[in-house]
């Protein structure tokens, strides 16, 4: 997730400067992602219906086994498209809780991204 230091919930609400800073920052997560899965794209979503949230984006390498991933579950079309991933990632990984070896190589990814964008910046 990449999300806004100001308190504000929606795009419009955002001042020019943190407008401004918003564009380097996703352009550098692009890159930090695409440089660690190789995806085949990298999408960018903004949901923003909980309460108590600053404006944030949602940010996804869509990688090929993510896609057969998709192809294979039984609710999803045999030819996923980025919104299917979208669906998928929310629904499926994003709606739940984590068993304690997720929330452990969750931490382990966090921290190896983290070491890969100082070394990019």
């Amino acid at each position: 997730m990449v999300s806004s230091r100001s308190a504000c919930a929606d795009l419009y609400e955002l001042d020019h400067k943190s407008l401004k800073e918003l564009g380097p920052v996703l352009k550098r997560t692009e890159m930090l992602l695409r440089s660690a899965y190789s995806p085949r794209k990298v999408v960018f979503y903004k949901l923003g219906f909980s309460p108590g949230f600053s404006c944030h984006f949602h940010v996804a390498p869509i990688t090929p086994t993510l896609m057969e991933e998709i192809r294979v579950h039984t609710s999803y079309a045999d030819d996923p498209d980025g919104n299917d991933a979208i669906l998928f990632l929310s629904r499926i990984y994003c709606e739940r809780e984590l068993t304690e070896a997720e929330a452990r190589q969750m931490e382990l990814t966090v921290n190896e991204l983290r070491n890969m964008a100082s070394d990019l910046a």
